[in-house]
Formats: C-alpha cells, structure tokens, sequence
C-alpha cells in the first residue's frame, strides 16, 4: 500500500519552524533592536507625528529587510541536514520549502511585530496610523525571507549565498534609487515617467514606502517614488497597484527558490 504525505504537511512544518526560530536569541535581539529604536525615536520626535511616523518607516525598511536576508539565508543553509532527512521521508519537497518559509517568515513578523509595536503601544496608545507600519512590515518580511531561501538554492557555500543576499540589500536599499535620480538628473527633459515607474515596481523596499507614504497620506515620507505613483495612479489605485506588485514581490521569489529546490541535489 503506498503511502500518501499528509495534507498538513505543510502545517507541521510551519509550526515546527516557528517554534524553533521563536526561541533563537537572534530573534529577541531582532524584536529588542526595534523596541529600544523605536522608543528613541519617538522620544525624539516628540510631539511630530509626522516625523515619528517618517522615522519609524524608515528604521523598519533598513533594520527589517537587512535582517531577514541574512537570517533567512543563514537558517536555510544551516538546516540543510534536516531538510535531507525530511526529504528522505514520504512529503513532498514544497512541503517542506513552503513550511520552512512560513514558519521562518511567521517567527521574523511575530518578533518586529511585539518589538516595533510595544514600542509605539508605551509611547502613542492606541494610534492606529502607527500600527499600520506594521503590516508593511510583515509583508517585507515575507518578500525578503523567499529571496534569502531563493539565494540559499543558487549556491551551496554560505559565503556566496551570504554575499548575494547582502548585495541584495545593498541595491534594494541604496543603488536602485541612486540609479533613479541619477536617470532623471541626467535625462530629466524627456518622457521618462513610464520606465521609472517600471523601476520603482522592480523594488519591494521602494514600494513597501510607497504604500505606507499614500496610505498615512504624508507627504513630507514621499520620496520621489511616492510622488511619482501618486501622479501617476492616484491615492487608492496606488495602493491596490503597490499591494498587487507587492505579492508578485513575494510570490515570484518563493515559485523560483521551490523550483530550484526541487532540483537540488541534496
């Protein structure tokens, strides 16, 4: 008689992960980083919501995507010897990829969630606009943890994988809008507003603050970006625009690593 994986699988799996990645110290280090920042910066920032808000999205778009490309890709290739005894095991191999990814991500969200909104619980109440930083993060959670399990499948030596997910961040982060006001400085009187809308889409960090800057509906957090989707598509058509790039963000990452990982020969 053969025998059939059970259709919690996946659900096992998750669990098992986010136990695991909930009792790592990194984790509560993580949480803390932001609980202590963002309590400092809303100290800071006094009486300016505007400002408080600003300086929250910005610590969550350096501090969040940074850490779970690193600990994403850390945890993936340091577990590659549990995931070939799983793999040995009657369940199948997107599974165990797709639980590992959930229950990675679900710990990582869960740990900036309790840090970042304790922080602003204790100094602002119940401010709903800021608790809305919270769901962008846990979507860049998501999106940066599938891009770290994508890196740990391209490569089998940490060392690369390490050094891809952290040129990863390095452009996300910085080059991709240096690029931009580089492309409009040097080609500013011509029709650029369709490709630079193409490549704002083609960052999650960018569209993440995009989403936060059209949704709070402050201005003084627009960057470039901002402003252009807003011209562009308006306040709530920018918003439904961003959040279904913003899945593709995460969906495309986790379809590639789980082919790759099919493929791999552990």
């Amino acid at each position: 008689m053969k025998y059939k994986p059970s259709r919690n699988s996946i659900l096992i799996i998750a669990l098992f992960e986010f136990k695991e990645s909930v009792r790592n110290r990194w984790l509560l280090l993580y949480g803390a980083a932001f609980f202590l920042f963002g309590n400092l910066i809303l100290y800071l920032s006094g009486e300016n919501p505007i400002r408080s808000a600003s300086s929250l999205l910005s610590l969550m778009l350096l501090l969040g995507p940074l850490f779970s490309l690193m600990f994403g890709s850390i945890s993936f290739t340091d577990s590659l010897g549990f995931v070939e005894l799983l793999a040995a095991q009657p369940i199948r191999r997107s599974d165990i990829y797709i639980g590992k990814w959930i229950g990675l991500s679900s710990g990582l969200s869960l740990s900036f969630c309790i840090g970042m909104g304790t922080g602003v619980l204790l100094r602002q109440g119940l401010d709903s606009s800021f608790f809305l930083l919270l769901i962008p993060g846990v979507l860049l959670t998501f999106c940066s943890v599938a891009i770290a399990f994508l890196a740990a499948n391209l490569s089998r030596r940490r060392e690369i994988v390490f050094g891809m997910v952290l040129s990863t961040w390095f452009y996300l982060f910085i080059l991709h809008d240096l690029l931009i006001f580089g492309i409009v400085t040097v080609l500013g009187n011509y029709p650029l507003k369709v490709p630079l809308m193409v490549m704002v889409s083609l960052n999650p960090i960018d569209l993440i603050r995009v989403m936060v800057a059209l949704r709070l509906d402050m201005s003084a957090m627009m960057g470039y970006s901002a402003a252009l989707f807003l011209d562009f598509f308006g306040g709530w058509t920018g918003l439904l625009v961003g959040a279904i790039l913003m899945s593709l963000w995460i969906g495309i990452p986790v379809l590639l690593g789980l082919h790759l990982f099919r493929k791999r020969n552990l």
